[in-house]
C-alpha cells in the first residue's frame, strides 16, 4: 500500500469496512503520517458528532405544542369538518416533513460538497517528499505534450514567469475515479495546483472561491476544461493567476489566430 493509496482507504478504515491485511498495512502508514492522522481524526469527530447528535436539530417548544395539538383527539373530527380544517390537517402534515427535511439537511452532505475536501486532500498529498511533479520542468512545450501523452485529453500550459508565476512541472492525479492533470506553478515561495480535466459541457462559468484547511481555491470551466487552483496564497494573487489561466485557455476567434 503506498500512501496515496492509504489516503484514498482514510474512510474505509474509518467506517470499519477493511479487512485484516489492509488494516495492518493502512495503520502503518498512519503511524508514520502526521497529515494521514489529521485527516482520519477529523472524519472520527465528525462520526463522533453525528452519533451524539451535535448536529441534530431540536424544534423549539411551540413548533412541537402545534403538531401534538394537530395530532391530538379533537383533530380526529377534522375528517368531517369543513374543508378549513382540512387544510390546516395538510398544513401540520407538511410541517413535519419539513420539519424532517431540514433534520436531515442538518446531518447529511450537500450535493457537491465533496469536490472541495477531495481537491484539497490531492493537493496536501501532492506536497509530501517528492510527490509534487512526475516532470519537474519550466517549459511549457516540454510539460504539454508529456501530459497529452498520458492523458485521454490535451489540458492548455501557460507560461507566467513573466508575471510571477513561474512554472515548477507537472504530474498526473487522480481524482473522482479519473485521471487529471496538475499542473504545478510558484508564485515567491507558495506552490499552486492547477488540476485540469475536460467537462460535458464548453460554457466558460464564473470562478468560484472556496476555502478549506486555512487554503483558498478557485473553480472554473473555460473551453470544455474544468479548472481547480489550490494554494495557502492569498485570494487576490490566486486570482490573478487564474485570469491568466482563463487568457491562454479562452478560445480565440478565427480572425484572432496570428498569421
Amino acid at each position: 500500500m503506498t500512501p496515496e493509496q492509504a489516503f484514498d482507504l482514510v474512510h474505509a478504515y474509518a467506517d470499519g469496512e477493511l479487512d485484516a491485511a489492509s488494516v495492518l498495512e493502512f495503520e502503518s502508514h498512519l503511524a508514520m503520517s502526521p497529515a494521514l492522522r489529521k485527516e482520519h481524526a477529523s472524519i472520527a469527530a465528525l462520526q463522533a458528532s453525528i452519533r451524539h447528535g451535535v448536529m441534530r436539530y431540536s424544534p423549539p417548544p411551540r413548533l412541537e405544542q402545534n403538531v401534538r395539538a394537530a395530532s391530538s383527539t379533537e383533530s380526529n373530527n377534522l375528517w368531517r369538518a369543513t374543508g378549513r380544517w382540512r387544510a390546516l390537517a395538510l398544513s401540520a402534515s407538511a410541517a413535519a416533513v419539513l420539519l424532517l427535511a431540514w433534520n436531515l439537511s442538518l446531518t447529511l452532505p450537500r450535493a457537491g460538497d465533496e469536490a472541495p475536501d477531495e481537491i484539497i486532500s490531492a493537493h496536501f498529498r501532492s506536497l509530501q517528499a517528492d510527490h509534487l511533479t512526475d516532470i519537474a520542468s519550466s517549459d511549457r512545450h516540454t510539460l504539454k505534450p508529456w501530459l497529452s501523452q498520458r492523458l485521454h485529453f490535451s489540458p492548455i500550459v501557460g507560461d507566467f514567469a513573466n508575471a510571477g508565476f513561474p512554472l515548477v512541472g507537472a504530474r498526473l492525479d487522480y481524482l473522482k475515479r479519473n485521471s487529471v492533470a496538475a499542473i504545478v506553478y510558484k508564485h515567491r515561495q507558495h506552490v499552486i495546483n492547477v488540476f485540469v480535466w475536460p467537462t460535458t459541457g464548453d460554457q466558460a462559468s464564473k470562478p468560484e472561491v472556496h476555502q478549506r484547511r486555512g487554503h483558498n481555491m478557485v473553480r472554473f470551466d473555460v473551453a470544455a476544461m474544468g479548472y481547480w487552483a489550490v494554494s495557502d496564497l492569498n485570494i487576490d494573487d490566486l486570482r490573478k493567476l487564474v485570469g491568466l489561466l482563463q487568457s491562454v485557455a479562452e478560445p480565440r476567434p478565427t480572425n484572432a489566430l496570428p498569421q
